[in-house]
Protein backbone atom coordinates (compact mmCIF):
# COMPACT_ATOMS: atom_id res chain seq x y z
CA UNK A 1 0.00 0.00 0.00
CA UNK A 2 1.50 3.51 -1.18
CA UNK A 3 1.26 6.28 1.16
CA UNK A 4 2.13 10.16 0.34
CA UNK A 5 4.66 12.05 2.48
CA UNK A 6 5.31 15.15 3.02
CA UNK A 7 8.80 16.24 2.38
CA UNK A 8 9.32 18.33 5.45
CA UNK A 9 7.95 15.08 7.15
CA UNK A 10 11.13 13.18 5.57
CA UNK A 11 13.54 15.80 6.23
CA UNK A 12 13.17 16.10 9.70
CA UNK A 13 13.77 12.63 10.62
CA UNK A 14 16.97 12.87 8.66
CA UNK A 15 17.92 15.45 10.95
CA UNK A 16 17.42 13.71 13.90
CA UNK A 17 19.32 10.39 13.19
CA UNK A 18 22.95 10.53 13.93
CA UNK A 19 23.68 11.10 17.30
CA UNK A 20 22.86 7.71 18.43
CA UNK A 21 25.91 5.76 19.03
CA UNK A 22 25.86 1.65 18.53
CA UNK A 23 25.48 -0.09 21.58
CA UNK A 24 28.48 -1.40 23.25
CA UNK A 25 27.23 -4.95 23.71
CA UNK A 26 29.87 -6.96 21.45
CA UNK A 27 27.24 -8.00 19.02
CA UNK A 28 28.27 -8.59 15.92
CA UNK A 29 26.27 -8.89 13.11
CA UNK A 30 26.40 -9.57 9.11
CA UNK A 31 25.23 -8.45 6.12
CA UNK A 32 25.46 -8.75 2.06
CA UNK A 33 28.78 -6.47 0.85
CA UNK A 34 27.50 -2.97 -0.35
CA UNK A 35 29.81 -1.68 -3.59
CA UNK A 36 30.91 1.59 -2.23
CA UNK A 37 30.42 1.31 1.38
CA UNK A 38 33.20 0.04 4.01
CA UNK A 39 32.23 -1.89 6.81
CA UNK A 40 32.80 0.99 9.38
CA UNK A 41 30.49 2.72 7.02
CA UNK A 42 28.00 0.18 7.61
CA UNK A 43 28.39 0.25 11.16
CA UNK A 44 27.93 4.58 11.46
CA UNK A 45 24.33 3.68 9.70
CA UNK A 46 23.38 1.16 11.96
CA UNK A 47 23.89 3.66 14.52
CA UNK A 48 21.87 5.88 11.74
CA UNK A 49 18.92 3.54 12.49
CA UNK A 50 18.17 3.15 16.40
CA UNK A 51 16.12 6.88 16.65
CA UNK A 52 14.26 5.69 13.41
CA UNK A 53 13.63 1.93 14.59
CA UNK A 54 12.26 3.25 18.12
CA UNK A 55 9.68 5.24 15.72
CA UNK A 56 8.44 1.89 14.14
CA UNK A 57 8.59 -0.35 17.56
CA UNK A 58 6.55 2.69 19.07
CA UNK A 59 3.92 2.27 16.62
CA UNK A 60 4.05 -1.43 16.28
CA UNK A 61 5.45 -1.79 12.78
CA UNK A 62 8.31 -3.72 14.53
CA UNK A 63 7.36 -5.90 17.36
CA UNK A 64 9.27 -9.02 19.11
CA UNK A 65 7.20 -11.97 20.57
CA UNK A 66 9.54 -12.18 23.45
CA UNK A 67 8.49 -8.75 24.24
CA UNK A 68 11.96 -7.94 24.14
CA UNK A 69 13.88 -4.38 22.63
CA UNK A 70 13.56 -5.22 18.80
CA UNK A 71 16.23 -4.04 16.18
CA UNK A 72 19.63 -3.78 18.69
CA UNK A 73 22.42 -1.57 17.11
CA UNK A 74 25.42 -3.84 16.67
CA UNK A 75 29.07 -3.18 17.80
CA UNK A 76 30.59 -4.22 14.87
CA UNK A 77 29.41 -5.10 11.20
CA UNK A 78 30.76 -7.89 8.68
CA UNK A 79 30.34 -7.98 5.18
CA UNK A 80 30.03 -10.83 3.02
CA UNK A 81 29.62 -11.82 -0.30
CA UNK A 82 26.80 -13.96 -0.54
CA UNK A 83 24.17 -15.39 1.29
CA UNK A 84 25.61 -18.68 1.66
CA UNK A 85 28.52 -17.25 3.57
CA UNK A 86 25.95 -15.10 5.89
CA UNK A 87 24.47 -18.20 6.54
CA UNK A 88 27.12 -20.29 7.36
CA UNK A 89 28.91 -17.80 9.72
CA UNK A 90 26.18 -17.78 11.53
CA UNK A 91 26.01 -21.19 12.27
CA UNK A 92 29.25 -21.27 13.29
CA UNK A 93 28.46 -18.86 15.91
CA UNK A 94 30.75 -15.47 14.34
CA UNK A 95 27.31 -13.73 13.92
CA UNK A 96 25.06 -12.83 16.30
CA UNK A 97 22.64 -12.11 13.82
CA UNK A 98 22.09 -11.65 10.07
CA UNK A 99 20.64 -8.63 8.56
CA UNK A 100 18.43 -9.72 5.16
CA UNK A 101 15.55 -8.21 3.47
CA UNK A 102 12.19 -8.99 5.47
CA UNK A 103 10.96 -11.32 1.97
CA UNK A 104 14.27 -13.20 2.21
CA UNK A 105 14.29 -13.63 5.89
CA UNK A 106 10.69 -14.68 6.03
CA UNK A 107 11.64 -17.26 3.07
CA UNK A 108 14.99 -18.55 4.91
CA UNK A 109 13.10 -18.98 7.83
CA UNK A 110 10.21 -21.28 6.30
CA UNK A 111 12.56 -23.43 4.74
CA UNK A 112 14.97 -23.64 8.18
CA UNK A 113 13.65 -24.52 11.28
CA UNK A 114 16.44 -23.53 12.69
CA UNK A 115 15.93 -19.96 12.38
CA UNK A 116 13.96 -17.06 13.45
CA UNK A 117 13.33 -13.14 12.55
CA UNK A 118 14.19 -11.55 15.85
CA UNK A 119 11.07 -9.00 15.34
CA UNK A 120 7.93 -9.13 13.22
CA UNK A 121 7.51 -6.62 10.53
CA UNK A 122 3.92 -4.69 10.04
CA UNK A 123 3.89 -1.61 7.69
CA UNK A 124 0.82 -1.78 7.72
CA UNK A 125 0.45 -0.11 11.13
CA UNK A 126 3.49 2.84 9.54
CA UNK A 127 1.83 6.44 10.33
CA UNK A 128 2.87 9.98 10.87
CA UNK A 129 6.79 9.28 12.14
CA UNK A 130 6.75 5.32 11.26
CA UNK A 131 5.63 6.04 8.17
CA UNK A 132 8.50 8.31 7.43
CA UNK A 133 11.17 6.03 9.16
CA UNK A 134 10.25 3.42 7.34
CA UNK A 135 10.65 5.08 4.05
CA UNK A 136 14.15 6.00 5.45
CA UNK A 137 15.51 2.45 6.40
CA UNK A 138 14.26 0.60 3.94
CA UNK A 139 15.66 -0.14 0.63
CA UNK A 140 14.95 0.81 -3.05
CA UNK A 141 16.07 -2.17 -5.40
CA UNK A 142 16.59 -0.76 -8.82
CA UNK A 143 18.41 -1.94 -11.96
CA UNK A 144 22.31 -0.27 -12.26
CA UNK A 145 24.17 1.15 -15.72
CA UNK A 146 27.34 3.00 -16.48
CA UNK A 147 26.02 6.28 -16.45
CA UNK A 148 26.53 6.88 -20.36
CA UNK A 149 23.77 4.20 -20.84
CA UNK A 150 21.06 6.88 -20.25
CA UNK A 151 18.67 5.96 -23.20
CA UNK A 152 18.77 1.87 -22.02
CA UNK A 153 18.13 3.50 -18.29
CA UNK A 154 15.29 5.78 -19.46
CA UNK A 155 13.94 2.64 -21.30
CA UNK A 156 13.80 0.80 -18.03
CA UNK A 157 12.25 3.27 -16.31
CA UNK A 158 9.34 3.93 -18.78
CA UNK A 159 8.34 0.24 -18.52
CA UNK A 160 8.61 0.08 -14.92
CA UNK A 161 6.49 3.21 -14.81
CA UNK A 162 3.92 1.62 -16.85
CA UNK A 163 4.40 -1.65 -14.77
CA UNK A 164 3.20 0.29 -11.94
CA UNK A 165 0.26 2.00 -13.07
CA UNK A 166 -1.46 -1.13 -14.99
CA UNK A 167 -0.49 -3.88 -11.89
CA UNK A 168 2.02 -5.50 -13.56
CA UNK A 169 4.64 -5.31 -11.14
CA UNK A 170 1.96 -5.88 -7.77
CA UNK A 171 1.11 -8.96 -9.49
CA UNK A 172 4.67 -10.23 -10.19
CA UNK A 173 5.29 -9.49 -6.43
CA UNK A 174 2.37 -11.25 -5.46
CA UNK A 175 3.41 -14.11 -7.13
CA UNK A 176 7.24 -14.01 -6.51
CA UNK A 177 7.58 -12.30 -3.85
CA UNK A 178 4.49 -12.78 -1.18
CA UNK A 179 3.80 -16.28 -2.07
CA UNK A 180 7.45 -17.28 -2.77
CA UNK A 181 8.55 -15.83 0.72
CA UNK A 182 6.17 -19.11 2.49
CA UNK A 183 8.97 -21.56 1.13
CA UNK A 184 9.63 -23.63 -1.93
CA UNK A 185 11.71 -23.05 -4.53
CA UNK A 186 10.92 -20.02 -6.46
CA UNK A 187 9.71 -20.50 -9.93
CA UNK A 188 11.60 -20.02 -13.00
CA UNK A 189 11.00 -17.97 -15.61
CA UNK A 190 10.56 -18.03 -19.26
CA UNK A 191 12.22 -15.22 -21.72
CA UNK A 192 10.67 -14.91 -24.71
CA UNK A 193 13.05 -14.52 -28.17
CA UNK A 194 13.15 -10.92 -30.07
CA UNK A 195 15.71 -10.28 -33.21
CA UNK A 196 18.73 -7.71 -32.63
CA UNK A 197 21.38 -8.17 -29.64
CA UNK A 198 20.66 -9.31 -26.22
CA UNK A 199 20.61 -6.98 -23.18
CA UNK A 200 23.11 -8.99 -20.99
CA UNK A 201 22.27 -8.95 -17.07
CA UNK A 202 24.26 -9.86 -14.16
CA UNK A 203 22.41 -12.27 -12.24
CA UNK A 204 24.25 -13.34 -8.71
CA UNK A 205 21.56 -15.67 -6.98
CA UNK A 206 22.46 -14.45 -3.95
CA UNK A 207 18.60 -13.29 -2.36
CA UNK A 208 16.07 -14.97 -2.75
CA UNK A 209 13.34 -15.30 -3.36
CA UNK A 210 14.18 -11.79 -5.56
CA UNK A 211 17.24 -13.27 -7.14
CA UNK A 212 17.82 -16.78 -7.52
CA UNK A 213 19.71 -19.46 -9.57
CA UNK A 214 18.67 -23.00 -8.94
CA UNK A 215 20.68 -25.80 -8.21
CA UNK A 216 20.39 -26.61 -11.80
CA UNK A 217 21.43 -23.61 -13.02
CA UNK A 218 17.99 -22.00 -14.36
CA UNK A 219 16.67 -18.37 -13.51
CA UNK A 220 14.11 -17.69 -11.13
CA UNK A 221 12.84 -15.12 -8.73
CA UNK A 222 11.16 -12.07 -8.61
CA UNK A 223 14.16 -9.78 -10.45
CA UNK A 224 14.20 -12.69 -13.55
CA UNK A 225 10.24 -12.19 -13.75
CA UNK A 226 10.49 -8.18 -13.69
CA UNK A 227 13.26 -8.67 -16.28
CA UNK A 228 11.25 -10.76 -18.46
CA UNK A 229 8.68 -8.66 -18.41
CA UNK A 230 10.96 -5.57 -19.41
CA UNK A 231 12.36 -7.40 -22.61
CA UNK A 232 8.69 -8.66 -23.47
CA UNK A 233 7.76 -4.85 -24.06
CA UNK A 234 10.84 -3.91 -25.21
CA UNK A 235 10.95 -6.29 -27.81
CA UNK A 236 14.01 -6.90 -26.51
CA UNK A 237 16.40 -10.53 -25.84
CA UNK A 238 17.40 -10.74 -21.82
CA UNK A 239 20.56 -12.39 -21.78
CA UNK A 240 20.89 -13.28 -17.97
CA UNK A 241 24.62 -13.69 -16.68
CA UNK A 242 25.57 -14.98 -13.33
CA UNK A 243 28.02 -13.70 -11.50
CA UNK A 244 29.56 -13.56 -7.53
CA UNK A 245 28.35 -10.43 -5.80
CA UNK A 246 31.10 -8.64 -5.43
CA UNK A 247 31.58 -9.27 -9.09
CA UNK A 248 28.76 -6.97 -9.92
CA UNK A 249 30.18 -3.97 -10.17
CA UNK A 250 33.30 -5.07 -12.73
CA UNK A 251 31.33 -6.77 -14.47
CA UNK A 252 29.18 -3.64 -15.34
CA UNK A 253 32.81 -1.22 -16.21
CA UNK A 254 34.39 -4.08 -17.88
CA UNK A 255 31.16 -4.04 -20.15
CA UNK A 256 30.53 -8.16 -19.50
CA UNK A 257 26.55 -6.84 -18.75
CA UNK A 258 25.25 -4.17 -19.51
CA UNK A 259 22.43 -4.08 -16.36
CA UNK A 260 23.32 -5.04 -12.55
CA UNK A 261 20.39 -6.14 -10.59
CA UNK A 262 19.30 -5.34 -6.89
CA UNK A 263 20.70 -2.09 -6.15
CA UNK A 264 20.29 -0.93 -3.08
CA UNK A 265 19.26 2.83 -2.43
CA UNK A 266 16.62 5.01 -1.90
CA UNK A 267 13.09 3.56 -1.38
CA UNK A 268 10.65 4.38 -3.70
CA UNK A 269 8.52 6.97 -1.68
CA UNK A 270 12.29 8.62 -0.82
CA UNK A 271 13.65 8.56 -4.14
CA UNK A 272 10.34 9.75 -5.76
CA UNK A 273 11.01 12.55 -3.57
CA UNK A 274 14.54 13.61 -4.40
CA UNK A 275 14.20 13.52 -7.73
CA UNK A 276 11.45 16.22 -7.40
CA UNK A 277 12.86 17.96 -4.64
CA UNK A 278 16.26 17.66 -5.20
CA UNK A 279 18.77 18.74 -2.47
CA UNK A 280 18.14 21.71 0.53
CA UNK A 281 20.30 23.38 2.95
CA UNK A 282 20.61 22.32 6.70
CA UNK A 283 19.50 25.53 7.63
CA UNK A 284 15.95 24.68 5.61
CA UNK A 285 16.10 21.41 7.77
CA UNK A 286 16.62 22.58 10.86
CA UNK A 287 13.42 24.85 10.26
CA UNK A 288 11.25 21.59 8.86
CA UNK A 289 12.71 19.63 11.64
CA UNK A 290 11.52 23.17 14.06
CA UNK A 291 7.84 22.61 12.28
CA UNK A 292 7.32 18.96 11.95
CA UNK A 293 7.95 18.92 16.60
CA UNK A 294 4.92 20.64 16.63
CA UNK A 295 2.70 17.61 15.10
CA UNK A 296 4.78 14.46 17.60
CA UNK A 297 3.79 13.11 20.93
CA UNK A 298 5.89 13.76 23.54
CA UNK A 299 7.50 10.14 22.93
CA UNK A 300 8.28 11.14 19.76
CA UNK A 301 9.73 14.21 20.57
CA UNK A 302 12.30 12.56 22.89
CA UNK A 303 13.25 10.16 19.97
CA UNK A 304 14.16 12.95 17.66
CA UNK A 305 16.08 14.83 20.89
CA UNK A 306 18.53 11.98 20.42
CA UNK A 307 19.77 12.88 17.30
CA UNK A 308 21.53 15.68 15.76
CA UNK A 309 21.97 17.25 12.17
CA UNK A 310 23.53 14.70 9.56
CA UNK A 311 25.83 16.78 7.47
CA UNK A 312 25.42 16.62 3.57
CA UNK A 313 28.45 14.31 3.19
CA UNK A 314 26.83 11.62 5.21
CA UNK A 315 23.22 11.93 3.70
CA UNK A 316 24.83 11.44 0.28
CA UNK A 317 26.71 8.35 1.45
CA UNK A 318 23.33 6.80 2.25
CA UNK A 319 21.90 7.98 -0.50
CA UNK A 320 24.25 6.35 -2.91
CA UNK A 321 25.40 3.33 -0.90
CA UNK A 322 25.30 0.27 -3.36
CA UNK A 323 26.48 2.44 -6.45
CA UNK A 324 30.40 2.57 -7.18
CA UNK A 325 31.00 6.18 -9.27
CA UNK A 326 30.39 6.42 -12.93
CA UNK A 327 26.82 4.50 -12.72
CA UNK A 328 23.22 5.62 -12.92
CA UNK A 329 20.04 3.24 -11.49
CA UNK A 330 16.54 3.01 -12.51
CA UNK A 331 13.48 4.18 -10.17
CA UNK A 332 12.97 1.31 -7.37
CA UNK A 333 11.09 -1.45 -8.57
CA UNK A 334 10.56 -2.90 -5.73
CA UNK A 335 10.89 -1.91 -1.80
CA UNK A 336 11.50 -4.08 0.76
CA UNK A 337 13.18 -3.39 4.62
CA UNK A 338 16.00 -5.11 6.51
CA UNK A 339 15.43 -7.44 9.31
CA UNK A 340 17.30 -9.90 11.74
CA UNK A 341 17.42 -13.05 11.21
CA UNK A 342 19.02 -15.19 14.15
CA UNK A 343 19.43 -18.96 15.28
CA UNK A 344 16.62 -20.66 17.24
Amino acid sequence: MKKTISLFLILTLLTGALAVSALADGKTFGTLSYLNMTEEDSTLYASVRMPMLKFLILHGVLTSADDKPSGDVPSVYRYYDSLDALLMALQAGELGAIRVPSYTARYLCSMDAGLKMLHEYHPENATGAAELALNLLSDGYSFMMQEKNTELRDAFDAQITAMKEDGTLQKLIDEHIVKASEGGEPTAVAFEKYEGDPIKVAVTGSLPPMDYVAPDGSFAGFNTAVLAEIGKRLQKNIELVQVDSIGRALALSEGTVDVVFWTRGPSDSLAGLIREKGEISNEDREALRAERRETMTSEEKAILDEGKTPDQETIAKLRVRDMPAGTIITQPYFTDFQVQVTLK
